[in-house]
């Protein structure tokens, strides 16, 4: 009863908390004047968000890009090239296994490759930025060959407009 009665209570905070944070207002970033993007189904782009970038995936212990990896990204240099007042921070990320000093280290060579690839790709270098979390963002705390994939990335957040 008394663990019922806990996760009772804990399942409230987490649903107020969550409700409150709905009001939150972020930055919109708009283009020629008007709201742009693809972002969220609104029409707006906002900072802290990725707009319309997707993720790309690493092989274990690797920074190199996959095949796959280059076909997102030429797409998300192309939605870049698209809205040429959006700066964007590239994060590397790993999965759990290694070191601490590792896998930061790890997640800014991927977060650099993906970085020089898009300007190779024609994006200006000044509107890309890169920051490495190592294993500390996972998307999965499991411990199996799956988590561990979804983890091994490198995605990207809206800074500027």
């Amino acid at each position: 009863m008394k663990k019922w009665f806990i996760y009772s209570l804990v399942s409230l905070f987490v649903i107020s908390v969550g409700l409150g944070f709905q009001g939150c207002s972020k930055k919109q970033v708009k283009k020629d004047g008007e709201e742009a993007g693809i972002g969220d189904g609104t029409g707006k782009i906002e900072i802290g968000d990725s707009g319309g970038l997707k993720i790309v995936h690493f092989e274990f212990d690797a920074s190199g890009l996959t095949k796959e990896a280059r076909t997102i990204l030429k797409d998300n240099a192309e939605w870049l090239k698209g809205h040429k007042n959006i700066k964007v921070q590239v994060e590397g990320h790993c999965d759990s296994r290694g070191t601490q000093e590792y896998n930061l280290a790890l997640g800014q060579k991927r977060a650099e490759a993906v970085r020089k690839y898009l300007a190779d790709l024609g994006v200006a270098a000044k509107r890309l930025s890169t920051i490495s979390y190592g294993e500390e963002k996972s998307l999965d705390f499991s411990e199996t060959e799956e988590a561990w994939t979804k983890n091994r990335r490198a995605q990207f957040v809206i800074t500027d407009k």
